[in-house]
């Protein structure tokens, strides 16, 4: 409940909360100000309404109230009481059964016929009696229940964050980690290096920001939420998880290539991303908030690489869990996206020949090959407000080397 100006009280429904066969009731008692006031308003001053000298040498014998303005309740009983504040009025099938007069009681029902979740409408039954009993309008209204904006939650430069990074103990997981440190945010680093996380925390630390070193295996469910409970009893409520763990990319011709080294890939990328999301939405759906980012490749777009098909399989498969994420959950305020990065300066290319990433540098169109904190500009940028309207989408960090 809440109260309007003029301290009339206005119910406010959450429209999940609204049922078939709800009902209301509204009385009101006819008077002659509100048959003067309804015809200064209209300009219908018709006799049969405002003459008791003409009204008497009608059938009816005194003035009919207007009609319309017995209706106009039904506008009350929506806005005051069901579906209540917020909604609006799109519709409206009325017959008009009896005369009211000045002194009679009206009594209006609004009965719940309809309800569609996906156009939030409404169908009332309406019904207007008098103090007898006697059918004065019968009818049907459509009714919108207004949806609110919600005051946006995510991450902004203003707004400090506990941030959860798997894979943050090395490569672009620790520049993702010294980025979101460095805009004051609290930061999980998870990896199952536990030497590495806790390396990269302590440079946090010396720094003066916040970190926090975690041991974990992200493909095993057990370790994942023991993950997450460590990070809120020390920092409070995991509000954004980055999934940046990812096997070591090694090159395997298919025929060479065994099914665990694809399992590998797919229980650290997939189900770690799986455990991961599972962990952090029963405190995002409660708060309304929540931005997620898998590090993905783009590799799974176009024509794969060679002998990478354990590793372009979980990258396409993370893809996909993204965008079905965010389709599910964007109702609740939770954006999911991917950061898809051409070939980077990390470890995970040492083992590449340089005559490849020299061609791979000549066929991008910067010239250059991604450093770490080209990746973390962008993870940086998806978790804040800038990117509020974004989720579902796969950004691409490889310098022009594969435009869509």
């Amino acid at each position: 409940m809440t109260y309007l100006p003029g301290d009339r009280l206005s119910r406010i429904l959450d429209f999940d909360n609204i049922h078939i066969d709800d009902e209301v009731e509204l009385t009101h008692q006819l008077t002659k100000a509100d048959v003067d006031a309804f015809a200064a308003l209209i300009g219908d001053f018709n006799p049969l309404h405002v003459d008791e000298t003409f009204a008497r040498k009608t059938q009816f014998l005194k003035p009919v109230v207007h009609g319309m303005l017995s209706a106009s309740f039904i506008s009350t009983m929506i806005g005051m009481l069901l579906p209540g504040s917020g909604s609006l009025w799109t519709a409206q099938t009325i017959e008009f059964l009896n005369p009211a007069y000045v002194g009679d009681t009206l009594k209006l029902t609004a009965r719940v016929k309809q309800k569609s979740i996906a156009t939030r409408l409404l169908v009332l039954d309406i019904l207007i009696t008098n103090q007898n009993g006697q059918k004065i309008i019968s009818g049907e209204s459509t009714v919108k229940k207004l949806e609110l904006q919600k005051e946006e939650k995510l991450m902004s430069n203003e707004t400090k964050m506990v941030i959860l990074v798997t894979g943050g103990g090395g490569g672009i997981g620790a520049a993702i980690v010294h980025k979101l440190a460095d805009h004051g945010h609290a930061v999980v680093v998870a990896d199952w290096r536990l030497a590495e996380a806790e390396r990269v925390a302590a440079e946090i630390r010396e720094k003066g920001g916040q970190a926090l070193a975690l041991q974990a295996n992200v493909a095993n469910a057990d370790e994942v939420e023991q993950l997450f409970s460590t990070a809120a009893k020390t920092f409070g409520s995991v509000q954004a998880v980055v999934h940046c763990a990812s096997p070591r990319n090694a090159l395997h011709a298919f025929e060479a290539l065994t099914w665990e080294s694809v399992q590998q890939h797919l229980d650290v990328q997939l189900k770690g991303a799986f455990n991961c999301v599972q962990a952090a939405l029963p405190d995002m759906v409660a708060a309304q908030a929540g931005a997620i980012v898998f590090i993905g490749s783009i590799a799974a777009d176009g024509v794969p690489p060679v002998q990478q098909a354990d590793y372009v399989i979980a990258k396409a498969a993370l893809a996909a869990l993204a965008r079905c994420l965010a389709v599910e959950y964007g109702q609740k305020g939770i954006r999911v996206n991917v950061v898809a990065p051409g070939m980077t300066q990390t470890e995970m290319i040492a083992h590449l020949p340089d005559k490849a990433k020299m061609l791979t540098r000549m066929q991008t169109p910067l010239r250059r090959l991604a450093e770490p904190v080209d990746i973390a500009n962008v993870v940086a940028f998806l978790l804040s407000t800038g990117a509020r309207h974004i989720t579902g989408e796969t950004i691409r960090v490889n310098g022009g080397a594969g435009m869509q």
